[in-house]
């Protein structure tokens, strides 16, 4: 728990400091579209992805992990509008030994997105989305062009959902709070893998337009065929746009399911994801990013093991501009540069030895290099 204390004690530090700033841009919701603009066609948008990792402990090197989601928006009246993605994309080869390694010429193509949402006042107040969307539960999200870095966190991966299907409804009581409450088949699964459903409520308090604090609970059995068990997942997320130039962002995780340890007993799980993005000027940027899971019960991996990772991206950004869904930064006032180039140097580590070496060598740690293309249109 000692992660836990040292995080609160800087972001009260942090968040003092951004209370005395002064007053910036009001941030811009990315899932808020010129209705006006889009009133009477349809819009077509997407982003393509291109990847090249280089592992160091078994000299692996390979372009993969490509992507290509095209995505579709038409407002149908000032209540009613209908988004939908499709995403094709390459597996990423995993970093732990007797992985089984993608195929390199496989693509995988889904549905990523698929909503109908109403809302009851073109302005403000509720909402409600019936479909496939991105967990509101997070500061880390699924499509390249929103994230601050090439590679996902160990906690984006294992700790909490990154999608659902079902149905959420967001109600916006001031601007300074708003509160989600979604009903849903389950953890990143389209179809129910048993009789029951999972519910999820999440709340974001903003005292400030740059600083958001948001806290929620997800509950629900996920185990296939079995309606007992059920998963508690507590998420905390706070993101707070510093400067124009300067945000950072912290996801805090604590997850509980009966009979799912390695040992079949209650397993638990904790994850905290810090990361912070700093542009410097037109063009360049650094992100940075620290990430912890303590999984001693083997319920989210497999194996019982506290997962580490730190990972530093200089990039290169070019251009910015009005494409659909993807124009703002989630909650800040940072446009989505047309095109992103980002060099992930990432070092990895286990309490076991877990990831791959050279032959049948297993490692405690795993340093790797991701260079990434995000291309926007």
């Amino acid at each position: 728990m000692r992660v836990f204390s040292r995080s609160v004690v800087f972001l009260c530090g942090a968040f003092l400091s951004a209370a005395a700033s002064p007053a910036q841009e009001q941030p811009v919701d990315p899932g808020s579209l010129d209705r006006d603009a889009t009133r009477f066609g349809l819009q077509i948008n997407g982003f393509a992805v291109g990847n090249y990792e280089y592992r160091f402990p078994t000299d692996e090197n390979s372009f993969g992990g490509s992507t290509l989601a095209v995505s579709i928006f038409k407002a149908l009246s000032d209540r009613v509008s209908f988004f939908g993605q499709l995403t094709s994309s390459q597996e990423l080869a995993s970093p732990f030994a007797g992985a089984e390694k993608p195929d390199p010429d496989h693509f995988d193509t889904e549905i990523d997105n698929l909503q109908v949402s109403w809302v009851a006042s073109p302005s403000h107040g509720l909402s409600l989305t019936l479909g496939k969307f991105d967990s509101p539960l997070a500061i880390e999200r699924d499509d390249a062009p929103l994230n601050y870095l090439a590679t996902p966190s160990w906690v984006f991966q294992y700790a909490r959902p990154v999608k659902f299907t079902g149905i959420e409804g967001r109600e916006t009581f001031s601007p300074k709070f708003e509160a989600y409450a979604i009903l849903a088949n389950g953890w990143d699964i389209s179809s129910d893998n048993n009789k029951a459903k999972t519910g999820a409520l999440y709340g974001v308090w903003s005292p400030l337009p740059i600083a958001h604090f948001g806290l929620g609970v997800i509950y629900g059995p996920e185990k296939d065929d079995r309606t007992g068990d059920a998963r508690t997942t507590a998420v905390g997320t706070i993101l707070v746009q510093q400067t124009s130039w300067w945000v950072w962002g912290e996801e805090l995780v604590y997850g509980t399911e009966p009979h799912a340890a390695a040992d079949g007993g209650t397993g638990r799980w904790l994850g905290d994801m810090f990361e912070t993005h700093f542009r410097l000027g037109p063009h360049w940027a650094l992100s940075a990013r620290i990430d912890y899971l303590n999984d001693d019960d083997g319920a989210r991996t497999g194996t019982p093991q506290v997962l580490r990772s730190f990972t530093v991206s200089p990039q290169y950004l070019v251009g910015g501009g009005f494409y659909g869904l993807y124009r703002y930064l989630d909650r800040t006032s940072m446009t989505i540069p047309e095109l992103a180039v980002r060099l992930d140097l990432r070092w990895d580590r286990s309490t076991e030895a877990v990831f791959a070496g050279h032959g049948e060598e297993t490692r405690r740690d795993s340093p790797s290099a991701t260079f990434q293309v995000v291309y926007v249109f």
